[in-house]
């Protein structure tokens, strides 16, 4: 093709037609910077491509983690609410009336047993950290996907006050009754035991102490303060995700 335009201008020169070689030169030129730029812009359309393909192959993988998120902090939201319900029920037993050994052991077994969000982070740090994040064209979803570690942070350290508190008092929320009693109350289906732990009878007049101890009500409203934030902030998470989830579908290709 170089020669054969090679050839025409050789033979323009040579038959004295210098205008026409110039107009001709010019021309070609032209044509030449005609197809660099279609060539460009075939270029930036294949790119283009290829990061939308990209861009929704991220959004899949967000949607995938975030619905496991949800799913994950609803059911342990589920969970904490009854361990909360139980905090609630136990401090407001009438110390004025005889005591139910059953009923305290029921609740103190379902007040201990708390739930801890795990949250799945790895598409989102890879996402952000391998700058994929620059391939999502939503601005909104750029942001909150930002955001979504620092607003995880403030559950997990109400999460880690209630762990803590627990582990710290345990002797004082248990004091007077044995803690072995409540587990024949709680529904073990999850695992499987190999032994049986038995109960162990003690006079009732160990649950009037228990009801009737500062120290033990003091301890116990101090596990129900933090279970109440504990519950909040996964409300709070619940919502975030929602928000994720939403912009995500408005950009995903289903």
């Amino acid at each position: 093709m170089i020669k054969f335009f090679r050839k025409i201008r050789k033979n323009l020169l040579s038959e004295g037609k210098t205008g026409k070689y110039f107009k001709y030169a010019i021309g070609e030129i032209v044509l030449v910077v005609i197809g660099i730029l279609i060539a460009l812009q075939i270029n930036n359309w294949n790119n283009d491509l290829q990061n939308l393909k990209k861009e929704q192959d991220v959004l899949k993988n967000l949607k995938a983690e975030v619905l496991q998120n949800l799913k994950e902090i609803k059911r342990d939201h589920e969970f904490n609410v009854e361990c909360l319900d139980a905090c609630y029920t136990l401090l407001n037993i009438d110390k004025t009336k005889s005591v139910n050994p059953l009923k305290i052991d029921s609740l103190m077994g379902t007040a201990l047993d708390y739930a801890t969000f795990d949250a799945r982070l790895g598409v989102v740090n890879d996402v952000i950290s391998s700058g994929k994040l620059e391939l999502i064209k939503n601005e909104d979803l750029r942001l909150l996907l930002n955001q979504w570690t620092g607003e995880l942070s403030d559950y997990v350290e109400d999460a880690m006050v209630r762990r803590n508190f627990i582990s710290n008092n345990y002797d004082i929320l248990t004091r007077h009754i044995p803690v072995r009693n409540g587990d024949k109350t709680q529904d073990r289906s999850d695992y499987k035991k190999t032994y049986t732990i038995k109960p162990i009878t003690v006079d009732i007049s160990n649950y009037q102490k228990f009801i009737e101890d500062t120290e033990v009500d003091n301890a116990w409203y101090s596990h129900y303060i933090n279970q109440s934030f504990v519950t909040i902030n996964e409300k709070e998470v619940e919502r975030f995700l929602l928000k994720i989830l939403d912009l995500i579908n408005k950009n995903i290709d289903d």
